[in-house]
């Protein structure tokens, strides 16, 4: 096991998608993650300037803002997030995710 947890989520800056490519945003974040934790605590980077399949644009990668990953069973989990800035700044909200593949035989609920 790593002890890392990571994501990525793709979306457009608010307003963005009538921009095309220059609206686009990738959100990453990461954190170091202990085996059996319930919690985990990510800083969330917004990565602007690269565009898709172009070699002109070189991204950047910014901090932006917190999230807490939560963990309710091995088949679903809450993000909570709060952006402190770039284009998404002042935005919070909680997303209810769920696994997409079976669970783990060793996983319990």
């Amino acid at each position: 096991m790593s002890g890392v947890a990571f994501l990525a989520w793709y979306t457009y800056a608010p307003g963005g998608a009538q921009l095309g490519a220059a609206g686009q945003r990738w959100y990453t974040a990461q954190s170091t993650y202990a085996s059996g934790a319930r919690t985990v605590e990510m800083t969330i980077y917004e990565t602007t300037g690269g565009l898709f399949d172009s070699s002109i644009s070189l991204p950047r990668s910014i901090a932006v803002g917190t999230a807490t990953l939560a963990f309710e069973s091995c088949r679903a989990a809450t993000l909570t997030y709060s952006f402190t800035g770039g284009s998404s700044q002042g935005t919070k909200g909680t997303m209810p995710l769920s696994r997409v593949i079976s669970a783990l035989p060793d996983c319990g609920t």
